[in-house]
């Protein structure tokens, strides 16, 4: 092959690959304002059937006890919010690992941890997995 072919064969995985990466974070920033927002729908669209999440104390909540969750009201006055402070994502085809610091905050307290979120591409669409959280201290 001409080293042409070759270059724009390079090119043309990049691009896919850099899309990819775009359309993965993208997903995460929907699920993420899911859950700052509370909303059910966007929650589940952006978790997989069997999704779990496994907590550094050893807890584990699956998808239904996720959208459990969301339908709480919460307190008065009480304002939660979840904020993405970095992210590495590694593409393995139809397959992503993101991690990085995730900040969960109210209005008295912030916790800091470490994560890693699974995601895979199907039916169009990047959807998470699994996810893992670890408190920094």
């Amino acid at each position: 092959m001409s080293s042409k072919i070759l270059a724009l064969m390079a090119a043309s995985t990049l691009f896919a690959s850099e899309n990819q990466e775009r359309a993965v974070l993208a997903a995460q920033r929907q699920w993420i304002e899911g859950y700052n927002h509370r909303d059910e729908k966007a929650l589940a669209a952006a978790e997989a059937d069997d999704f779990r999440i496994v907590f550094g104390d050893g807890g584990i909540q699956s998808k239904a006890d996720q959208l459990t969750n969301i339908r709480k009201t919460l307190p008065e006055g009480v304002k939660y919010e979840i904020v993405v402070e970095s992210t590495e994502v590694r593409l393995y085809g139809k397959a992503a690992v993101l991690t990085g610091v995730v900040v969960e905050k109210t209005q008295s307290v912030s916790q800091r941890s470490r994560y890693t979120d699974t995601w895979i591409f199907e039916k169009g669409r990047w959807r998470v997995v699994a996810s893992h959280l670890s408190d920094l201290k």
